[in-house]
């Protein structure tokens, strides 16, 4: 007979080890073998019926299986989910959220007022899918939809505000404030003609002092609500001023601003910057978080444009890249573990030709597979220059 699994003496002697009596797979050929399995007081043993000779009338006793329990794998970069479940999320919280801005910006322009409980609901729902995977959310803002550009301008510099809030660890309830603040620091446009506010081309210099009183009418109208926190109320009137005093509507320098407007000063011009107008296309991520980076210290908090950086990813997504490879494509994922080295769908081959789909590679994944042709990002590029819209690729 053959054994079908080890089979081992008990604790002997001082030395606190187990005997091995017969190993696996061994066939026992002695009585000797017999004989020490008795005396080490064992009853039975498995065999390996599929081999060797069975007992007549034995009954088939079978060894027991051993489930191996799969390794429990959790998100990088201390996310409470994974992107790939929580996008699926942030797309209908990021939609609802649109609709509650353009709501509430309808209303104070028709002379109503504003749901202060949708608005509520929409910042709790907004910081939860952040303080689960902050790059979801994240990752939307790089949509831009013009015909809404106001409400969806709203909801970027919300969640663009709150990563910011996140990286710099402050806590939940602190963070569905910002969102609030967030979510309402443009209410004041809603007072601004809409000839003024939708101008096709760039502004008088008439026009523009109307443009920068919108901060104090956002002010003004949540002032009158009575139930807007005042750090809310701070990131609507402040966003606009900069850290060396040349901001509007105060001049306001760096200490005498809230740390939450300083947040928001630096999410508010991000997204402007990447976002299309009619007199200019939007910029490429890299070269706006370069604007916002040569800010630093002047226009804006060094810390804050520290954290955003780190918290939005060295090649943010919606970033056309060139890799090592030659090959070209879009960053459609960033990876928390390491800025340089995201996910990203490839659009061009190395031979220049355009891929009818694109295929993602993950280049921290090939980096840490050890393998010699791994990806890297050569450089960022811009889109247009070789027809491509980012956002066909993302979200």
């Amino acid at each position: 007979m053959y054994m079908e699994a080890d089979v081992q003496d008990g604790v002997k002697g001082s030395s606190k080890k187990n005997v091995l009596l017969l190993g696996k797979g061994m066939l026992v050929t002695s009585e000797n073998q017999i004989r020490r399995l008795k005396e080490a007081g064992l009853n039975e043993v498995t065999i390996d019926t599929s081999k060797g000779k069975d007992v007549a009338g034995g009954q088939v006793v079978a060894a027991p299986v051993k489930i191996k329990m799969p390794k429990k794998v959790t998100p990088a970069g201390g996310r409470e989910t994974f992107f790939k479940d929580e996008i699926k999320m942030a797309r209908q919280i990021r939609g609802a959220s649109v609709k509650v801005v353009k709501d509430f910006m309808h209303n104070v322009a028709t002379g109503g007022s504003i749901d202060t409980e949708k608005v509520n609901l929409a910042s709790k729902t907004l910081t939860g899918s952040v303080f689960r995977n902050v790059d979801a959310l994240l990752s939307l803002t790089a949509l831009k939809n013009y015909s809404e550009h106001t409400y969806t301008h709203s909801v970027n510099v919300c969640v663009l505000t709150l990563a910011i809030g996140f990286a710099a660890g402050v806590s939940e309830e602190d963070a569905a404030v910002i969102g609030v603040g967030g979510l309402l620091h443009d209410i004041g446009k809603a007072k601004i003609p809409l000839s003024i506010l939708d101008k096709p081309g760039p502004l008088t210099e008439d026009e523009r002092k109307v443009i920068q009183s919108h901060p104090l009418f956002s002010e003004e109208i949540l002032k009158k609500m009575g139930n807007i926190p005042e750090a809310a109320i701070a990131i609507a009137g402040q966003h606009h001023e900069k850290v060396n005093g040349s901001g509007y509507p105060r001049g306001l320098t760096g200490d005498q601003m809230h740390p939450f407007a300083s947040m928001a000063a630096v999410a508010d011009v991000y997204d402007a910057l990447t976002s299309p107008r009619p007199y200019k296309p939007g910029l490429p991520p890299h070269i706006a978080l370069r604007v916002v980076f040569d800010g630093k210290g002047t226009e804006f908090s060094s810390k804050v444009v520290e954290t955003f950086i780190t918290s939005l990813g060295i090649y943010p997504v919606g970033s056309f890249v060139k890799l090592n490879t030659e090959e070209m494509g879009v960053v459609v994922e960033v990876n928390p573990e390491d800025p340089l080295r995201p996910k990203v769908g490839v659009v061009f081959t190395r031979f220049g030709k355009q891929r009818k789909s694109p295929f993602v590679v993950d280049l921290l994944k090939e980096h840490k597979e050890g393998n010699p042709d791994a990806r890297s990002i050569a450089g960022a590029d811009d889109p247009r220059k070789y027809g491509i819209n980012v956002e066909d690729y993302i979200g």
